[in-house]
């Protein structure tokens, strides 16, 4: 993954740019960084590819302004992402360049000699370097996660994604109330390294729209866990607030690293899920169960059994049968707490109830069963 134009003004190299022309074209990216001198007159073909950010003096034009236009078509047809212009013999450019520019989206910057070609090069690479890192860890979680893998490949991966990790672990996926997208994202990992809030035998990463983190530690006993969470979290920088968490369960071998991802994944569905803030997997229930296989094929028949009757008959004769069905098993099927959240009498609720067991021609096991459909409606919501 590279990085936008955008993410690259927030440098300090690009502190002192200046953007003439092309703002609708800084979420442009950039997978590398070039330099455009006499190079124009060249003309040789791949002098400069897609996606590449290109700076220069424009010293080819000193004498000639006419060329800067030539050369800015040409690096829009090459499918330069942007160009930044060191200020050494144009302090502006040409208003058909600016026109050209705005109409092609092509973001056009002026800098001062503050800022050197190799420094600006050498941040926005390590930049792309540091992105790009993020989804090559990315890659190896879902490989874990999604693939049918023994012991000793599992733990192969785990030292691939940190080769000091220690034997036991647990695992922790947070996830904002808001959303935040992949830059955003990788800007609370900058944070948190730069504040050294994990130490060397555990890592944080970004995944699917969120974060996760993989603490381990030589052993970790039974009790610990949850004294380790709150010194995590009040070494994060960040709000607990502001996001979802999800706890997976202590493992005392990496080998079994799959399942504690899985379970810190789960846990953080049913945060959101429940809009309980932080959730332990072991404190989950059926959505423990639900989870794992809510997009098999005879999970989803069992839920469309239940649900689409339930929902045919709200839709036909306008009654709230499907959201009694919900609150019901949210309240831990309590006729009264149900009726309470619904603002109806208690005697409403059992009408609603029976309706619903005389569409289902359900009785036996009925509310096993609904809360298990319900549940997986819960994770559908989600989506």
């Amino acid at each position: 993954m590279g990085i936008t134009i955008y993410d690259a003004t927030k440098l300090n190299t690009f502190r002192k740019f200046r953007l003439i022309s092309g703002v609708s074209g800084l979420g442009n990216p950039i997978e590398k960084v070039g330099i455009l001198d006499w190079e124009f007159f060249i003309k040789e073909e791949g002098q400069f590819i897609k996606g590449e950010f290109v700076l220069s003096s424009l010293m080819f034009a000193k004498d000639n302004p006419d060329y800067i236009l030539e050369s800015v078509m040409e690096l829009v047809n090459c499918g330069v992402s942007g160009l930044a212009v060191k200020n050494v013999y144009y302090n502006e450019l040409p208003q058909e360049v600016v026109r050209f520019s705005n109409e092609n989206d092509f973001p056009i910057f002026i800098f001062d000699n503050s800022a050197y070609f190799e420094d600006i090069i050498t941040e926005v690479m390590d930049k792309i370097r540091f992105a790009g890192n993020y989804e090559l860890l990315e890659t190896k979680v879902d490989i874990l996660i999604k693939k049918q893998l023994d012991k000793v490949t599992v733990k192969e991966i785990a030292y691939e994604i940190n080769s000091s990790f220690k034997d036991a672990f647990f695992s922790v996926y947070i996830k904002s109330r808001q959303y935040a997208d992949d830059h955003q994202i990788i800007a609370i990992l900058e944070q948190i390294k730069k504040f050294g809030s994990l130490n060397l035998y555990s890592t944080a990463m970004k995944y699917r729209g969120g974060i996760l983190l993989i603490l381990t530690a030589e052993k970790i006993d039974s009790g610990e866990l949850d004294p380790m969470v709150k010194v995590l979290f009040e070494t994060l920088p960040i709000d607990p607030e502001a996001f979802y968490v999800g706890i997976g369960n202590s493992h005392k071998d990496l080998s079994a690293l799959n399942t504690g991802i899985n379970e810190s994944l789960y846990a953080e569905i049913t945060s959101e899920v429940t809009t309980i803030g932080m959730k332990k997997f072991s404190e989950i229930g059926l959505y423990s169960v639900v989870l794992p296989y809510k997009d098999d094929i005879w999970m989803r028949s069992f839920y469309e059994g239940l649900t689409i009757p339930i929902k045919n008959y709200d839709e036909k004769y306008n009654t709230e049968l499907f959201e009694t069905a919900i609150i019901y098993i949210e309240k831990d099927g309590n006729i009264i707490d149900t009726a309470n959240a619904l603002f109806i009498h208690k005697n409403t609720v059992r009408y609603r109830l029976e309706k619903i067991k005389e569409i289902l021609d359900m009785d036996s096991g009925f509310y096993e069963q609904l809360a298990i459909a319900m549940k997986i409606h819960n994770v559908q919501s989600l989506k």
